[in-house]
């Protein structure tokens, strides 16, 4: 809607000026939104890391019990686990997962926009907390980016009415939200062109900017401005010494349609024994997660002190082999216990793994190189990133923006373009895409076996 207003000029006359209401409301929901999502997800970044140091604590503590202090650990994954999959069962069933691929179904027009987002909000957010801060391997940013699509449903349902424009809003309210998990409102910004949307218009540039810049503008107001990783800069001199990115390139996006595959696989696998509640399910989930924290309680929960840590060069080679194995199988575990919680920061942690194995390998064999291994983990996380979910941009402005590290600009986008090719040479869908597909046919199955049920009571009729 456009209203005109005229104004005198000085020398007389007038002046004529469009006022364009749409773009004011778009800019005023977005805004809004991301105000909103930099405090709740500020608060819910607070709550996790406060989780993660409670968590450790407690394992130590129970070491002084060798015999029955695995329980600890093993109750706190089983309580978490089952009380989060029954916040979605009962009251949110829209609430499990990642959430970003109902986001993209939503923009597509394939799903409503979220109108209940007074019960997913805090479905997500306590839900999430649950599940991973008793340990499951699960991504903050998950949560974050439906939170942010749901707050901006409670704004644009109040400053806006084409249902258009409320789609595009929610896309930049999830935008947010993974800016504010983050850190990286670039990335943020890119994530919504290149993976949620697929599209760059002018009103959905406004939106995304609006949102992005607040979200995280609060969120640095609470938490501080700092990278999310701190890495050493060492800047490459020579160019032929890019080769090497390309082959972790290259192994990377092998093992990014494995994960991929794992995933799946896993939920499949679950879908098969229907005897078999989503609650008992995630209790046995929960269980595994919480046994192997009795044993390694770095390796567990969502990742970010680990990630941290093989940034810093503080694993030998086989711990580095270790920790990529177990991350590898442990984040597809935890998401097959249908909890609220994402992919990326458990991809970040496999990721970097293979990225610093791949490195202290290479200078095992070929010292001359120089190719530093904490260097190679960077690289190692936009790659990974790039091969599971097929966004090469977002994954290496996220991995600039949470590292600082911009001199790794060419072997990031080297690393990146070979294993976005090798997917898609072995035919491996983005994983978003999958999720999507899934999501909409148990959709259409839920609603065929009501429409039956009620045909049903219509013939006992």
């Amino acid at each position: 809607m456009r209203r005109r207003i005229s104004f005198v000029l000085r020398g007389g006359g007038y002046a004529t000026a469009v006022l364009d209401y749409r773009a004011v409301r778009i800019t005023v929901a977005s805004l809004l939104t991301g105000l909103m999502i930099g405090a709740v997800g500020s608060a819910f970044r607070i709550l996790l890391s406060k989780a993660d140091d409670l968590r450790y604590a407690l394992v130590v503590w129970a070491h002084a019990w060798p015999y029955l202090g695995w329980l600890a650990p093993v109750a706190l994954g089983i309580i978490g686990a089952v009380v989060a999959r029954l916040m979605v069962a009962r009251f949110a069933p829209e609430a499990e997962g990642s959430g970003v691929q109902r986001v993209e179904a939503t923009f597509a027009g394939e799903v409503k926009p979220m109108l209940r987002a007074s019960i997913i909000l805090p479905v997500k957010f306590f839900g999430g907390f649950l599940a991973i801060g008793s340990g499951l391997a699960l991504g903050r940013e998950g949560p974050t980016v439906q939170m942010g699509a749901s707050l901006s449903g409670v704004v644009s349902g109040l400053l806006v009415k084409q249902d258009e424009d409320r789609r595009v809003i929610e896309a930049a309210g999830a935008g947010a939200g993974l800016a504010v998990a983050f850190n990286a409102p670039i990335g943020g910004s890119v994530f919504v062109f290149e993976e949620l949307t697929s599209s760059f218009t002018p009103w959905l540039l406004v939106a995304t900017l609006a949102a992005t810049t607040f979200a995280v503008w609060i969120m640095r107001l609470i938490l501080g401005n700092h990278f999310d990783f701190m890495v050493r800069q060492v800047s490459l001199t020579t160019v032929w010494e890019g080769w090497p990115f390309l082959v972790l390139g290259l192994l990377l996006g092998a093992g990014g349609a494995l994960y991929n595959s794992t995933i799946i696989g896993l939920l499949r696998l679950c879908d098969r024994f229907a005897r078999v509640s989503s609650v008992q399910r995630a209790a046995l989930i929960g269980a595994v997660v919480g046994l192997v924290g009795w044993f390694a309680p770095a390796m567990i929960g969502g990742g970010d002190n680990l990630t941290q840590a093989i940034l810093t060069q503080r694993f030998t080679t086989a711990a580095l082999a270790g920790i990529f194995l177990l991350r590898f199988a442990i984040g597809p575990w935890s998401y097959a216990a249908g909890c609220p919680g994402g992919l990326f920061a458990p991809m970040l942690v496999v990721g970097a793994s293979f990225g610093a194995l791949f490195g202290e390998v290479l200078n095992h064999f070929l010292p001359a190189l120089g190719i530093t291994p904490f260097a190679c983990a960077v690289v190692g996380m936009a790659a990974l990133f790039t091969a599971c979910v097929r966004a090469p941009l977002t994954g290496i402005v996220l991995a600039v923006e949470m590292t600082g590290r911009g001199d790794l600009t060419l072997p990031l986008l080297s690393a990146s373009l070979m294993a976005m090719l090798i997917t898609m040479m072995l035919d491996s869908e983005p994983i978003y895409e999958t999720l999507k597909r899934r999501m909409l046919e148990r959709q259409a199955k839920g609603e065929g076996a009501i429409a039956a049920r009620r045909a049903g009571i219509e013939l006992s009729h």
